[in-house]
């Protein structure tokens, strides 16, 4: 009867076993960190390129005070989108031109918005972006990675083109100066026409 007992007994421990093998070989793996300016070698950089249009309402940052942020005022306006972080040299160097492509572009129809990436201090985004002559962009934090629900993001920074439903347009990978040359006719072009120009951006005098 002891004996029946003990191979019971391991039966069910070693089915506790595999079970317990099962569940935490499906624990879910932490989201890969973002390289700065170091993209996929297949991925074109300092052009946008057309995307397969996600979903840009599916993002879901929160402000300045770490609460949910208010996304309307940015419904029904065309966008360009920023992914960015404190920690990226080429993020910092265009913060400034992006500033000024939103005083000079800014308006009804159109809008900057700047997501911080990762960035787990709501409170530092603020004065960080007032730094660097961004001050007139929202403050937004995409503390969870939500963006990855709409887009495969390979490095930082990166720019997405977003239509006045939220549909994604183009993306572009690497930095630019958007307050002058090809990367301020892009924009201009993306807000009366629609159209995506695929040029290489590059650097403006």
């Amino acid at each position: 009867m002891n004996r029946i007992l003990l191979i019971a007994i391991a039966a069910v421990l070693a089915v506790i076993g595999v079970v317990g093998a099962l569940l935490y070989g499906q624990a879910p793996e932490p989201a890969p960190p973002i390289a700065a300016t170091a993209p996929a070698p297949s991925a074109p950089v300092g052009r946008f390129i057309p995307a397969p249009g996600g979903d840009f309402t599916a993002v879901a940052p929160v402000d300045g005070d770490g609460r949910a942020a208010d996304m309307t005022p940015y419904r029904g306006k065309k966008l360009l989108v920023n992914l960015w972080a404190t920690w990226c040299a080429p993020c910092i160097e265009e913060l400034p031109s992006l500033g000024e492509l939103q005083r000079e572009l800014g308006g009804e129809d159109f809008q900057v918005v700047t997501l911080a990436i990762d960035e787990r201090d709501p409170k530092k985004i603020a004065p960080f972006l007032a730094r660097h002559g961004a001050e007139n962009l929202p403050v937004l934090i995409d503390r969870d990675r939500t963006i990855d629900k709409v887009t495969k993001v390979m490095a930082l920074p990166t720019s997405l083109l977003v239509e006045r439903d939220g549909t994604i347009k183009a993306t572009l990978t690497g930095d630019a100066r958007w307050n002058c040359g090809t990367a301020l006719a892009a924009v201009r072009a993306f807000i009366a026409e629609g159209a995506v120009i695929e040029d290489d951006l590059g650097k403006c005098e």
